[in-house]
């Protein structure tokens, strides 16, 4: 713990050649139904980064809408893979799922400027997969603990 009662690693503790310690992983189906699971650990995460109370709704609305964004084009069957991970602005969020054809979503549409709103950054890119008609899609943000709070 740290002198405000704080559990977590912090730079002095944090082992050197431990690059996994702030990072965070899940998996799930590519389906709506999941959203809420990732909404929850969005709130561990954020919370556990210290994030201010608006700045904590706002990283969950944002990791729901990249989400929402993916599971509509997603192949079916296919995962879901959300990563965080501790950067110096806040949290680094990646979100990405199999697509049956190349996907990229609109930046016209109103879920994007929600995205856009609602974080420090995002981008958005499709990698094809070699010899198969899809690709994989990935949103890519960057949560700040300030975004709304000031």
């Amino acid at each position: 713990m740290d002198a405000y009662g704080r559990g977590g690693l912090t730079p002095q503790t944090r082992s050197q050649s431990d690059g996994l310690s702030d990072r965070v992983e899940l998996r799930l189906p590519a389906e709506a139904e999941q959203i809420p699971l990732v909404r929850t650990l969005t709130h561990g995460v954020v919370a556990r980064a210290d994030f201010g109370l608006d700045a904590i709704s706002d990283a969950k609305m944002a990791v729901d809408e990249a989400c929402s964004q993916l599971v509509q084009p997603a192949e079916l069957g296919a995962v879901l893979c959300c990563v965080f991970h501790e950067i110096p602005e806040g949290i680094a969020v990646s979100i990405s799922t199999r697509t049956s054809r190349p996907y990229l979503p609109s930046e016209t549409t109103f879920g994007w400027h929600v995205l856009t709103t609602l974080t420090g950054s995002v981008t958005a890119r499709c990698e094809p997969i070699p010899g198969e008609p899809g690709g994989t899609t990935t949103i890519e943000l960057v949560l700040a603990p300030g975004t709304s709070d000031g």
